[in-house]
């Protein structure tokens, strides 16, 4: 928000509410700061004594609107106020606010405290806490648990139906057009869903978009763009709108391309995707990391581009970990985007990572620097430099800054939801050996620091030990005598500059000194080109291959070759053994045991495993093929391509998996057809992740390398088998988190909703000397631990702390269930206790105790996306009631704060009104039942005139609807309303049929007026509960208004061919009522009434393409009979049921041979036309009135209430010459048009069949 000096005119004042000019009292009156309203002067009353004082007006700035508000523009949100642009400066190196700032920010507070506090602002985090606008996204407490049936009911709900997280709506609101804030850290746990995060803050802001060039730049690696577009629109795997809106982007992209259900069938799924994909370029634009900094360069940092700056823009990191300065492959990505932040105007900066500390603690540096860039805020770069540009990072330095730059750019979330969550098992509860004991030597033999030698202790996960083979150690040995110099302890700590981040290609070499032609996307141990790297890191990469395999006397690609020997030429990759080492792979301690200790113990875990397992490996000729080569020997075969060895012998002793008769394997790596052959990532996931596969039916085995460990995401994961380690732990965090992320568990019951993971090591026979795979464990654990320190400082001070902390800390005193029994996936059965230990409670370091809540820029706008989540809950909990066996005979009531009790007892009052208004206003129908406002609650009447109900209603207690809720506490029951005790008040049901014809214009003289408004000023369940009582209640005379009312309007739906007399089939005899039934408007199947009856050559509107004319028109026709077949309801009067016609029946030809087809179509051109047409089409749950206007070719047709009144009248004006309508309201002249229309037999009313008489 900009702090404004404007002054007020001098007529008036400024609103100490609003902050914005109003004006001036009148005289003997004065403005009450609380409430912003003016109040008489007190004086003394009448028995004399003094009034209440008001509160002193105190003088405040004028707020400029919003240039949002502004129509026909494109809106640029005021820039906020930053360190920069007041020049504060501080004597604390760590301090973010100077003494200058402070007392400014006094001065501003005296006249007008900001709604939106200013970054500088020393108590910013407290006050964004304390504000409703963001309070309203605080997680509430989850429920106690007492037994399994209640877990699973928690666990169900958080995974229905796909509803935005508070935490993604938060993310939303801080980032949007009326806050100014710029830049945040999305540092969210693996599978929480930070991309839709940052999908939500975009897509509000794109909201406003008024051009095509992209205002979203998003930078992630290569493997990753396909998975973010599906993210924020995909046409794939849905056949029906509800599946379709049940995305991140929920509604908008159905809107954007227009679609219905007529067009959303497999033979336009080609074109949608067209048209999305083209929509798409205009919104985003997505780069590689490589490609965005050429880009920059090229557009921006040249000489001809000099001048040139970034505006406007919000940039989207994914994978922001991977952007380090100290990153030599994505060096130049950082730079650019440094300067491209620097120089820019208003952008908006969105950085995502689950491991922001990725190799080391310092990198959380590297991504707070480029927000405060951003922000323009580089006094705080300047005044702590030597932390931003130290190489020696020291926590104790650091920690005020971190701690204070959390507080206003990081929001965090652990991830470990047990409702939604997998719980993550260590392999030794399984009964597997593990390391237990850390080396003392290193593996030079030096005795290892005494400091270093308690690491084991500090790790959460288990290493799985294996011993190495006979032909391993040998290798190993003679490359240890020249792979060592100096201390071990050395090894630089960047030596993740190996591994590959750039566009998910380039190469990333295991150090092999045996060069040969694979893979470039992975690791690939079979290429030597890490050269430019210190001599010492290679000869330590050496070792890793030979820890997982060797191949006699050799590694990599040179060893595997002297293995086996292609079988042919061409793609994909088949092989056999070479003479002398048959069966060289084959899983037991003959074969394999001697060339791999390591991959014989996985197979072993493989044999015994239960469920699906994921194995990684950043290998491949040392990793992940010769497992391939192994799993085949066990039987496996290879989905969706050929296996490698050809004629693998199987083992004697194959394993067997219940319900899986022949076990299968993928490989997931690059595109290369050597190893993936035609099969490809995005179809192996919808096979892994499909509901036949639940445990491993289809695939069972999953072999990924790097290019997969981001991005994807694996369903019903029971196993996870990192091979090798690395110099930290955040890619191993990374592999785990394809496997255990939110709600991709819940298909399994709940003692199988677990995934064992094994970290595995080769380990000497020499137990006190260190190997390299516990090496690099030890190196990984040193940055661990400072990791979690500046973890803490984050998850403490993080601007959402206090929001988020019940999905960040689940107590043990939540879950008072007895330890639940669980099976892992090696078959053994443990008890689990569910719940986080104190120590992991966050301190939120928040100050909101005693103080109000901020309402002032509270309203609906601010919380209208939470309602259409709330909507449904509330409509949940009303159709609930309907299994209630009385629930059809009796009218119900539902208070308000039972309502709310029923919705989890946080939900904001205002939200729940506005919602209830939404559903309601002024009526609706849900299911067969009318619901009103009734009191301080809602009423549920069914839609029954028969006087089943009895005038009663009967009150809903909280017992009633959530019967799993019954254990509460006597004081609660107490204050429960008694059922039976429930008070009853007389109601009439014809009152719910008045308030239908109350919207409806009947006029006895036109019967075109009143048809129109049976149209289009009802919706659909209104309509469905006008034609329910005509059928059930027909009055045999008519008496009265009502009666009349009721007979006129049935003769008019019956001259448009939607009520059915028995004289239309005289051959039903289970009514005998004036009218025995109707064609179903609204019926699901007659979605194509939104097909326009005009031929299109261009095909944009029309559902498929035709080769002419009457080939289309023939279309229509038989479109309109099988509409017909699919909605004709006929009404038993014996069983009170409605009845579908068979196609084939009696019925269904005396009905057609006593109906004529009205054959009318919008003419094909309305070039030559003098007048307009129209037709009433369905939108929704209500019909709407379409025109096509007179002109030159091809019209598609516009909404009535779109055009402006100058054309309405000249459209009048054709229709009846001379006629002036003085009508502004566009419903009424709309309506007028469509009557007019309607009698010069202009417009199209649908069902076009209609009484012959």
């Amino acid at each position: 928000m900009i702090k404004n000096n404007s002054k007020c005119p001098e007529n008036k004042e400024i609103n100490p509410v609003t902050g914005r000019c109003v004006l001036k009292c009148k005289e003997g009156s004065v403005r009450n700061k609380e409430t912003g309203k003016c109040e008489k002067i007190p004086t003394e009353n009448k028995k004399g004594r003094p009034r209440k004082k008001l509160p002193d007006a105190e003088p405040v700035r004028p707020v400029i609107p919003s240039k949002k508000s502004q129509p026909h523009t494109q809106p640029t949100p005021p820039t906020p106020q930053t360190p920069s642009s007041s020049k504060t400066s501080s004597k604390s190196s760590h301090s973010l606010h100077s003494p200058k700032s402070r007392t400014s920010s006094n001065k501003d507070n005296e006249a007008f405290e900001l709604y939106y506090p200013d970054l500088d602002d020393p108590d910013f985090t407290s006050k964004i806490t304390n504000n409703k606008e963001f309070l309203i996204h605080k997680i509430p407490k989850f429920p106690i648990i007492t037994n399994a049936e209640e877990f699973n009911a928690v666990s169900a709900k958080l995974c229905g139906k796909f509803d935005k997280m508070l935490y993604q709506h938060f993310m939303g609101q801080f980032l949007s057009y009326r806050t100014p804030y710029r830049s945040s850290l999305v540092y969210h746990g693996v599978g929480v869903g930070k991309t839709c995060s940052a999908i939500t803050i975009t897509e509000a802001l794109l909201s406003s978009q008024t051009n095509n060039v992209p205002k979203i730049w998003v930078i992630m690696p290569q493997a990753l763009k396909t998975s973010f577009k599906s993210q924020v629109f995909s046409i794939d795997d849905f056949d029906t709108l509800e599946g379709l809106s049940n995305q991140c982007t929920d509604h908008n992209y159905i809107k954007l391309l227009n679609i219905y259900k007529s067009t959303l069938g497999e033979e336009n799924k080609d074109k949608l995707k067209s048209e999305l994909k083209a929509l798409l370029k205009t919104r985003y634009e997505i780069f590689t990391y490589d490609r965005f900094a050429k880009y920059i360069k090229d557009n921006y940092a040249n000489a001809k581009t000099a001048k040139k700056i970034v505006e406007n823009k919000v940039i989207i990191i994914d994978e922001a970990h991977n952007i380090r300065s100290t990153n030599k492959k994505v060096k130049d990505t950082y730079l650019a985007l440094m300067d491209c932040l620097k120089n820019g105007v208003n952008n908006r900066l969105v950085l995502l990572s689950a491991t922001p500390m990725y190799n080391e603690p310092r990198d959380i540096l590297e991504l707070l620097k480029l927000l405060l860039i951003n922000d323009k805020r580089f006094n705080i770069i300047a005044e702590n430099k030597k932390i931003f540009n130290g190489k020696n990072f020291n926590i104790d330095d650091a920690t005020e800054l971190i701690r204070n730059l959390s507080g206003r750019y990081i929001s965090y979330l652990k991830g470990k939801n047990p409702f939604t969550f997998a719980l993550k098992l260590n392999p030794s509860i399984s009964g597997i050996k593990v390391l237990e004991n850390a080396p003392t030597r290193d593996m030079t033999n030096k005795a290892i620091k005494k400091d270093n030698l308690g690491w084991l202790k500090n790790i959460d996960d288990e290493i799985v030990v294996s011993k190495l083979g006979d032909a391993q150690k040998k290798l190993v040995n003679s490359l240890e005598n020249i792979a060592f110099e100096g201390d071990v302890d050395d090894i630089d700590d960047d030596i993740d500059v190996i591994e590959d981040v750039s566009d998910g290609k380039g190469s990333s070499s295991s150090g092999s000194s045996h060069s040969g032609s694979g893979s470039s996307e992975e690791a690939s141990d079979d290429e030597d080109d890490i050269s430019d790297d210190d001599d010492k890191q290679n000869n330590n990469m050496k070792l890793l291959q030979p820890m997982n395999i060797v191949y006699d006397d050799e590694i990599g690609i040179k060893g595997f070759y002297t293995f086996f020997s292609k079988t042919k030429d061409t793609d994909p990759i088949e092989l056999k053994y070479t003479e002398g080492y048959k069966n060289a792979l084959m899983p037991d301690e003959e074969y394999l045991g001697k060339y791999s200790g390591k991959f014989l113990n996985v197979c072993n875990f493989i044999r015994n495993s239960k469920g699906i397992v994921v194995i990684y490996s950043r290998f491949l000729i040392s990793g992940i093929i010769p497992i391939a080569i192994c799993l085949e020997h066990l039987g496996y075969s290879r989905e969706g391509t050929n296996n490698i060895l050809k004629n693998a012998e199987i083992v004697k002793d194959k394993p067997k998996y219940e319900g899986i008769r022949t076990p299968k394997y993928c490989i997931l790596t690059s595109d290369k057809k050597e190893y993936m052959g035609n099969t490809k990532i995005d179809d192996l996931i919808k096979i892994i992740n499909g509901d036949a596969n639940k445990n491993g039916e289809k695939i069972k085995v999953i072999l990924i390398t790097p290019v997969a460990s981001e991005g994807l995401s694996f369903y019903n994961t029971r196993e996870i088998h990192l091979i090798e380690p690395w110099y930290h732990f955040n890619r191993a965090d990374q592999i785990i988190g394809r496997g255990i992320r939110n709600c991709r568990h819940n298909r399994l019951p709940i003692e199988n909703r677990n995934v064992s993971v094994f970290m595995h090591g080769s380990v000497n026979d020499d137990a006190n000397r260190e190997s390299i795979d516990i090496n690099a464990f030890r190196i990984s654990t040193r940055k661990y631990i400072e990791s979690k320190k500046v973890d803490k400082i984050i998850m403490d001070n993080a601007i959402d702390c206090h929001l988020m902390k019940n999905i960040n800390y689940f107590p043990k005193t939540l879950f008072k269930l007895e330890n639940i029994n669980i099976q892992t996936s090696q078959g053994a059965v443990i008890k689990y206790n569910f719940g986080d230990d104190e120590k992991y409670e966050p301190k939120c370091n928040v100050n909101i105790q005693g103080r109000n809540i901020d309402t002032r820029g509270y309203r609906s706008e601010i919380y209208k996306h939470l309602l259409p989540s709330i909507k449904t809950a509330i409509k949940n909990i009303i159709m609930a009631d309907a299994t209630d066996a009385a629930a059809g005979t009796t009218n119900r009531y539902i208070d308000f704060e039972m309502l709310k009790t029923n919705l989890g007892n946080t939900i904001d009052n205002d939200i729940l009104m506005y919602a209830i208004k939404n559903i309601l206003y002024p009526s609706i129908f849900i299911r067969g039942k009318y619901i009103t406002r009734y009191k301080n609650g809602i009423l549920i009447s069914p839609i029954d005139v028969r006087g089943y109900s009895k005038g009663k209603i009967i009150r809903i207690s909280n017992d009633t609807l959530r019967p799993s809720q019954q254990r509460r506490s006597k004081s609660s029951k107490s204050k429960s309303p008694d059922t039976n005790k429930a008070p009853v008040v007389p109601l009439n049901d014809t009152m719910i049929i008045q308030k239908v014809l109350d919207k409806l214009d009947i006029d006895y003289k036109d019967v075109y007026k009143t048809t129109i408004s049976l149209y289009l000023n009802i919706t659909a369940e209104e309509f469905k509960a006008l034609i329910q009582y005509i059928l059930k209640s027909y009055p045999v005379s008519a008496t009265d208004t009502f009666e009349k009312n009721i007979h006129f309007i049935s003769k008019c739906l019956y001259k448009q061919g939607i009520l059915i007399k028995s004289d239309d089939i005289p051959s039903y005899s289970d009514n005998n009522n004036e009218y025995i039934g109707y064609i179903n408007m609204y019926s699901e199947n007659s979605e194509v009434d939104n097909t326009y009856i005009q031929y299109n050559e261009n095909d944009k509107k029309v559902a498929i393409k035709y080769k002419s004319y009457p080939e289309y028109i023939k279309m229509i026709d038989e479109m309109q009979v099988k509409k017909i077949k699919e909605s004709i309801k006929l009404y038993n009067t014996t069983t009170h049921t409605e009845q579908n016609v068979k196609p084939l029946s009696k019925y269904m030809t005396e009905y057609f041979s006593n109906r004529s087809y009205n054959k009318q179509y919008i003419p094909r051109e309305m070039t030559d036309e003098k007048t307009p047409w129209g037709m009433i089409v369905r939108s929704k749950n209500k019909y709407i009135l379409k025109l096509f206007t007179t002109g030159d070719g091809k019209k598609t047709g516009r909404v009535c209430d779109t055009y402006n009144e100058e054309e309405h009248n000249t459209m009048i004006n054709q229709l009846i010459s001379g006629e002036k309508v003085k009508m502004k309201n566009k419903k009424l002249l709309c309506s007028h048009i469509a009557t007019i229309l309607l009698n010069k037999n202009k417009l199209i009313l649908f069902p076009l069949y209609k009484p012959k008489s």
